[in-house]
């Protein structure tokens, strides 16, 4: 019996899994653990306004502490891919969560640098938690389906925090509100480590004792990776001034606050979508129906439109983006079947959201904050042209291959 034969046997035993399947509690774990992780992605204005309101942060800290805080987690990812074998599973995720509970709970009394110390620390334990996810999810034989799945687990916790922080949390504890409740979060999660698997398999490449990075990923992943890049740039670069532009078109602080909400509403439901159809249509098809509605949202916006017309944008601009998310696993497992680039998407995506506002911060004004829509856009543009690139390139080459066998 061949080696090839030997494998498909292998994957056909564990339902096309990459080593043995976790079982339903430890696939349950590795979501669990990543969600908790993300959590501040959603709650951020709810426990720096908190931080503000009090006293202990300026408001031109919010953005620095954000963007410090993606990188670290971007950084986290990094390190983990680069120096982590997929071993010791449980002392990795008990270690990262305990890491992070100490790092938010340290957080009750410090202010101004010392809230962008402490969020710097919390985004690197982050990037470990977040790490054993990805681990899961490109092992299994539908990564695009449990990207979307994992997309919608941490939206909805993120959700459920910032919904319940103001209402349950701060009336006792004021300002420390939001970093108690990550800080119990992530003793929560420490205790859900134990339910993971001591170990993973390998992947192609790798040895069971060595980092995924020690073996090189091929040139092509890199320009996916850039895409990947580009688009979460264009995702939280506009994101990131929905507000600013909700108040130039004559929006009450409610409504932009309606717009960002159902923004991120419907990113859920275009994440269950994605999950759904991720096995079925390609990345670049799914690029190529969701760039005209992110061009019809940009200039919908452009126009300063009604209340009711900017709210439905904001709704739109989020169904496409859950959508487009959840595809971007199996997007990169093209340029790189080994599975091995695709551990660096989280770290890729984190930097990107980092840059896209920092980018777009170059493009407004006080009074005029459009120009984040054009910055944001070319970042869109970009990727779409580095998407479909790969896609040309790939076709020409099985074309060719075709051609050669026949």
């Amino acid at each position: 019996m061949s080696l090839e034969d030997t494998q498909a046997r292998a994957l056909r035993a564990h339902d096309g899994w990459i080593g043995r399947r976790p079982t339903a509690a430890q696939i349950a774990a590795f979501l669990t653990i990543g969600s908790v992780a993300l959590i501040m992605a959603g709650v951020q204005p709810v426990v720096l306004g908190g931080l503000v309101n009090a006293g202990r942060l300026d408001v031109n800290q919010i953005g620095w502490s954000v963007t410090i805080e993606f990188l670290a987690i971007g950084l986290g990812v990094g390190l983990a891919d680069a120096f982590l074998p997929p071993r010791r599973l449980k002392l990795v995720g008990v270690v990262a969560a305990l890491v992070l509970a100490g790092v938010n709970l340290a957080g009750l009394e410090v202010s101004g640098l010392g809230v962008l110390v402490i969020r710097a620390l919390a985004g690197l334990a982050e990037g470990g938690l977040v790490w054993l996810t990805t681990l899961m999810i490109v092992r299994s034989p539908t990564p695009g389906r449990w990207s979307g799945i994992f997309l919608i687990s941490q939206a909805v916790l993120q959700v459920a925090c910032a919904a319940g922080i103001p209402i349950l949390v701060s009336p006792s504890l004021g300002a420390n509100a939001g970093f108690v409740t990550l800080g119990v979060s992530a003793v929560l999660a420490a205790a859900v480590a134990f339910v993971l698997p001591a170990s993973l398999a390998p992947l192609a490449g790798n040895k069971s004792d060595e980092p995924v990075l020690a073996e090189p990923i091929p040139k092509v992943a890199y320009v996916s990776l850039a895409a990947i890049f580009l688009l979460f740039s264009f995702f939280i670069g506009f994101l990131a001034y929905i507000e600013q532009l909700a108040g130039q078109a004559g929006l009450t602080p409610v409504q932009g606050g309606l717009a960002v909400a159902l923004a991120l509403g419907c990113s859920i439901a275009g994440s269950g979508l994605g999950a759904v159809l991720a096995e079925r249509i390609p990345y670049h098809r799914a690029f190529l129906v969701c760039l005209p509605v992110f061009l019809f949202v940009l200039i919908g916006l452009w126009v300063l439109p009604s209340p009711g017309a900017f709210i439905a944008f904001a709704g739109l601009h989020g169904l496409a983006w859950g959508f487009l998310q959840t595809l971007q696993a199996p997007f990169i497992i093209e340029s790189d079947p080994s599975r091995r680039a695709v551990l660096l998407a989280p770290s890729v995506q984190a930097v990107g959201a980092a840059a896209g506002p920092m980018l777009c911060s170059f493009f407004v004004s006080a009074h005029e904050v459009r120009g984040a829509l054009v910055a944001a856009g070319a970042c869109l543009a970009a990727s779409f042209v580095l998407a479909m690139m790969l896609w040309l390139s790939r076709a020409r080459g099985q074309a060719r291959s075709a051609l050669a066998a026949s």
